[in-house]
């Protein structure tokens, strides 16, 4: 997937078009980045609506790549190197979005499989599902 990110460009936009890849993943920005296998300050949190022209001091426009087999660190820090804006990636989770902390070696597939096995809407589709089939299996 490609995001293509210029001064106008949301952050919004930015996590939606993530999330349509990644649905039990989310992004939260920050302005100050952190270590690897380290948390984000929520204090420092950039709100969702600021375009990237009142969050930069210079212009900017780029084609962000992200993919699947992409780490989570390496994403975070390729979107820091060319932003200069701190990126924490988000996972699903029965308490609501965490942040992927000791994660980091994981690829975004791998972590979207987990939220995704962890969520207790996904159970109870599967459950809903193996029931339908079992009725229609019944003579």
């Amino acid at each position: 997937m490609h995001i293509d990110i210029h001064d106008y460009t949301t952050l919004l936009e930015i996590q939606d078009a993530f999330s349509n890849y990644y649905p039990y993943l989310s992004l939260c920005f920050f302005t100050t980045p952190h270590g690897r296998y380290e948390s984000s300050e929520i204090n420092y949190e950039i709100d969702l609506h600021n375009p990237i022209d009142t969050i930069r001091k210079s212009h900017l426009s780029i084609v962000f790549e992200i993919q699947p087999f992409y780490r989570a660190r390496d994403v975070e820090r390729s979107f820091q190197d060319k932003t200069a804006i701190g990126l924490q990636i988000m996972m699903k989770g029965n308490e609501g979005w965490e942040q992927t902390t000791g994660l980091d070696d994981l690829t975004l597939k791998e972590l979207n499989i987990l939220a995704r096995n962890a969520s207790d809407a996904f159970i109870v589709t599967d459950y809903n599902e193996s029931i339908d089939e079992n009725e229609g299996n019944e003579t």
